[in-house]
This record gives structure tokens, sequence and C-alpha cells, in this order.
């Protein structure tokens, strides 16, 4: 059986491995073992140069007593056995340790290690066997001296050695010791060689057995902490997967949903006044509840994923205002609610789309639990902060609800019903967003009155303005002239759902599916373009960018244009800027295209 036989049925499963178990289970115990000769060396390695400077103050020592009794052959033996045995040891280690940086191939570590290994056995053993030699000549003071300098060695053998090899050496250089003042007839240094031999032993058992211990449990630590970060890895990848999924299925979902929205606008308008205008309505309430859900989720997904930037600015809150009452207005007035906004006259530092979002969350927010009264919005300016406040008339917030009410997925109760319509997101995107843009949020309810959110924001730099008064409480449907409009999007059911609705607003609409189609549609209109609505991403990979560069080219005019795409990843969005256009993201609601097209001045 070969190895990539053994691999593979291994793979497949647990207990289909045949001989490959057992074989895997001795791979695994040999790799253990490996690490742990290999962990043994390295914490060795590091250990050593404090080794070598006490074995060469210990032969320091000895040369020094020797030189003071004036035993002139000891001392030139003691040094010269010093530098046999230290130099070769410093200068091995220097050598593995440019190796190990180096990135040496295995095979080369191993025989330096050997060779230094050899080195530092050496030098462990020199202060012994250069004292054991002496004893030939030595008398009563200069044995004592003998027996602590040969302690001392044993004693930093036994620490260093973790390999049995060492710690053995140096218990057997003890040995070979007190064997000679036996020779000598020195039976109580003898038998004090002899001690400190078995003192050698049972120290290197005793500190192989500690360090065996913290090994395991370093091996064990290192291989949890691989285990961790795998997990870590995978579940960022499944993060990102789903991040991805979520961006890929909402593109896909919001060309149909879009569709669906247009043509249910048209279907509204062709049925006013007749039985099925109400279920026309539901419908129409049923996509706008899909779309807050799609826009939620994908506002979920993007602050998730750290893809939404923010682009601080000075501007006026009186635009965004506007647009929010133009956007909120139909909706109140249906529920016969009062809608008002005062922007003051003060400008802000934010982000106006970002902070357009924050503000249109808050007001559906209040607007959906209020059953009489109205909503109101309202900037209160000081010298250095300007507060946005939306206040409502709706049965308030409990207590004990609170601190909850920015949670993801959480909702209020009202009344008997547990839960209301959407997902409960849009107050935990609006602190999240809020926090993006380095703003102050606070909330405050009465029970039975209603409730105020407050958003503070630094005041702009902009000079002060005439305050705005205060929007009326329905906005008519505005009547606009008869313009042509160009409309470039590779989905015929978009390019119909488009045509039904601007054709019933007064608009004369062409329709391309590329670039191709739009500049022969350009030619046979004689550059009598009003306007360019165009999707970003087309078939066959053109781009929606280039395709309103070429009619304006065709046109030799600055044709206005927005483009609507479902892609909102952050690049897009920059580029979009970029260019100058106005973006809109699909599912488009029609009144949401209304407010954008009044916006437009057609040829500037």
């Amino acid at each position: 059986m070969t190895q990539r036989q053994i691999a593979r049925r291994v793979v497949v499963g647990p207990g289909e491995g045949g001989e490959a178990a057992p074989e895997n289970a001795r791979a695994e115990r040999r790799s253990v073992r490996r690490r742990l000769e290999d962990a043994a060396f390295a914490d060795a390695f590091e250990r050593a140069p404090e080794v070598l400077l006490v074995l060469a103050l210990a032969q320091m020592v000895s040369a020094v007593w020797l030189g003071a009794l004036q035993q002139r052959g000891p001392v030139l033996l003691c040094a010269m056995l010093a530098l046999a045995g230290l130099v070769p040891c410093a200068l091995g280690h220097r050598a593995l340790r440019r190796a190990r940086v180096a990135g040496a191939p295995r095979e080369r570590l191993q025989r330096l290690r050997r060779r230094w290994q050899r080195c530092m056995a050496l030098a462990l053993l020199t202060p012994a066997l250069t004292l054991a030699a002496d004893l030939l000549s030595a008398g009563r003071v200069e044995l004592e001296a003998v027996v602590l300098l040969v302690l001392v060695s044993l004693y930093v053998a036994a620490v260093w050695a973790a390999r049995p090899l060492l710690g053995s050496m140096a218990a057997v250089g003890a040995a070979a010791c007190a064997l000679v003042c036996v020779g000598l007839g020195e039976l109580r240094l003898a038998l004090s060689l002899a001690a400190a031999a078995m003192l050698a032993l049972w120290l290197r058992h005793q500190v192989a057995a500690v360090w065996l211990r913290a090994m395991r449990a370093r091996l064990g630590a290192d291989d949890l902490s691989a285990s961790l970060a795998r997990e870590r890895d995978a579940a960022l990848r499944a993060q990102a997967d789903a991040h991805r999924f979520v961006a890929t299925a909402s593109h896909d979902l919001r060309q149909p949903m879009h569709a669906l929205g247009l043509f249910v606008s048209s279907l509204e308008q062709r049925v006013q006044g007749r039985p099925e205008a109400s279920i026309v309505r539901n419908m129409t309430r049923s996509i706008e509840a899909l779309e807050q859900s799609f826009g939620a989720m994908l506002d979920i997904s993007r602050l998730e994923a750290g893809s939404m930037e923010v682009n601080l600015q000075h501007f006026a809150l009186r635009d965004v205002f506007r647009r929010l009452h133009l956007h909120f207005a139909g909706l109140a007035e249906t529920a016969g609610l009062g809608l008002r906004f005062s922007p003051g006259g003060k400008s802000v530092r934010s982000d106006p789309q970002l902070l357009e979002r924050v503000l249109g969350n808050l007001v559906q927010n209040a607007l959906r639990h209020t059953r009489e009264g109205g909503v109101v919005v309202v900037a209160r300016s000081t010298r250095t902060h300007t507060n946005i406040e939306v206040w409502d008339t709706g049965r308030g917030i409990a207590p004990e609800e609170l601190p909850r009410i920015f949670d993801e997925f959480y909702q209020v109760r009202e009344g008997a019903r547990r839960r209301q319509r959407g997902l409960g997101l849009g107050l935990a995107i609006v602190r999240r967003l809020v926090r993006l843009m380095g703003h102050t949020l606070t909330v405050a309810s009465c029970p039975g009155r209603g409730t105020m959110f407050r958003i503070g924001i630094a005041t702009g730099a902009l000079d002060e303005m005439e305050r705005a008064t205060a929007a009326s409480d329905t906005v008519p449907m505005p009547l606009f002239e008869a313009r042509s409009i160009l409309v470039i999007d590779d989905d015929e059911a978009i390019r119909e759902g488009l045509t039904a609705v601007l054709s019933e607003w007064g608009y004369e609409v062409m329709t391309a599916a590329g670039i191709g189609e739009a500049l022969v549609l350009a030619d046979e209109a004689g550059g009598a373009i009003d306007l360019i609505l165009s999707d970003l991403h087309l078939a066959d990979g053109e781009d929606g960018l280039d395709a309103i560069d070429s009619v304006r080219r065709r046109c030799a005019l600055p044709v206005p244009a927005l483009v609507i795409t479902g892609d909102t990843t952050a690049d897009e969005m920059r580029r979009v800027e970029q260019a100058g256009l106005v973006l809109l993201f699909k599912p488009l609601q029609p009144r949401r295209l209304m407010a954008a097209l009044s916006r437009i001045d057609p040829r500037g």
C-alpha cells in the first residue's frame, strides 16, 4: 500500500484504512517525540550561554585556587582544558545559531547540533577531570575545594541536561573522582563524590521530568492554539462566504423585485377607482416591506464586512430634510398622520447619505408606531453642535425595553401582537451608522405619550443660512413636462417596467439593452435626449458608466444621468461618485425615482 493510498483512505474516514490507523498512530508518536527532542534542544541551546559562563567561572575559581597554592602545573592544565572545552562550544553555538537563522536544511542542522552537544558534554566534564587529576598531589584543603567545584559543575550539568546522556556523563565523572579518592584513602571525600554523583542523577531525573511535563503542556497549548487559529480562519471564511452570498443573492433578487415594483406601480395608476385598487395597494405595501427587509439585511452585511465608508463633509440639512419629506409624505398622508420637518439655518459635518439613511429609519419607525398625531423632525443648533430630534406621538417605549431596542432582531411589543412587520434591524442599523460617523445617539420615551430620538452632530463650517420654513404636510405628485429619457438596462422586464412608469409620468421613453443600441437611438433622436437612466452592469461585460459617456459624446452634450444598480460594494459606489453621477439602488420605489427626477435639471 503506497503512502498516497494510505492518505486517501485515512481521509475517507476512521476504520476504513486497514493498517493505516496503527501506522498513523506510530507516525504521530514519532512526530511528538521529534517535537519534544527539538524543543529540548531549543531549550538547551537558549540556556547555553549561561552554562558556559558558569563553567568559565568554575575554571577561573579553580585556576585562582591552585595558583594561590603555587601549583603552576595544574594551573596551566586547567587553563588549557578550559580553552579546549569552552572555545569550541562558543564557536559551535555561533555556527548553529547562524544556520538556524538562515534556515539551513535539517540534515546540516543535525550535524551541527551533534557536534555542538559533544563540545558541551566535554566542557561540562572539564572541571571534574581537571581537579580529579590534581587529587594525586593535593592536600586536605584542596580536596575540599575539589568537592565544592565538582558539585557546582555537576549541578549545572544536571540543570542543563535535558538529554539523559549528558546527565549520565556528569554522574560518571563524579563517580570516577570518587574511585580516585578511594585509591588515595580519602574515604570521606569518596563518599561525598559518590553522593554528588547520585545527586546529579536525581537532579537530572527531576529536571527532565519537570521539563517534559512543561514541554507537553506547551505542545498541547501550541496544538490548541493552532486548532483555535484554524477554527477562527474557518469562521472568518464562513463569514466572508456568508457576506458574499448575501451580496450576490441580494443583487440577483433585487433585479426581479425592482421590475415587480415598477409593474405594480404602473398597475396601481391604471386601477384607480376600481374594486381591484385595494388589492394592488396591498401588493404595493408587501413589495415595500420586502424592499425594506432586503435593504436592512444588506446594510447589516456591509457593516459587518466593514465595507461601508464614511464621507464626512459640510452641508446644509435643508436638502436632506426635503428628500425625506418627499419620500415619507405619502405614507404619512395615507396613515392620517402629520409630518413636519424643521431643518434650521446651520450646516452640519456628517455623511449626507448615511445621515439620510439614519433619519429615514427613525422616521419610518416613528410612523409605524404612531396611530394618531404625527411625527416632527427638528434641528436645534448650538455654537458647536446640532441636535437632530425625531419626535412622535406614539405609544412610547417601556423603561425596561429601552436598553434592548437597538439590539438586532428585537422588536417592541405592541398590544397583543408580538411582532411588527419587518426584521427588527432598523434601530440596530441606526446605532451602527451613528457610531460609524462619530455622532451621539440618545433616546427618551414616555409610555402613552411618545418617543424622541436625538442625534448629536458637530456644526458645520458653512455660512449661516436663512431658516427654512417647515414643509407642508403633503407633497402632491409633480406634473412633469414631456421630456425624453433613454433607459439602458440589459433586463427586459426592468426596461418594460420603467417604460410603463415613466410614460405615465409624461416622459418619452427610449430603451436599449446595451451601448450599441443606445448609440443607435441617440442617432435616431438627433441627440435630443434629456436624461439617461442606466444600469451599472450590462450584459457581455459592458459598463453603464461607459454607456453614459458614449451617449454623451454622441449627443455632444453633458446629458444628465442617473445610475441604478443592485451592486452596493464600496468600490462601485466610489466609482460612480467619482464620475459625478447620482446613484440609486434596486429595488427602487417609484416615489424615490420621482424624487430623484425632480432634482434633475435637464440641460443643466
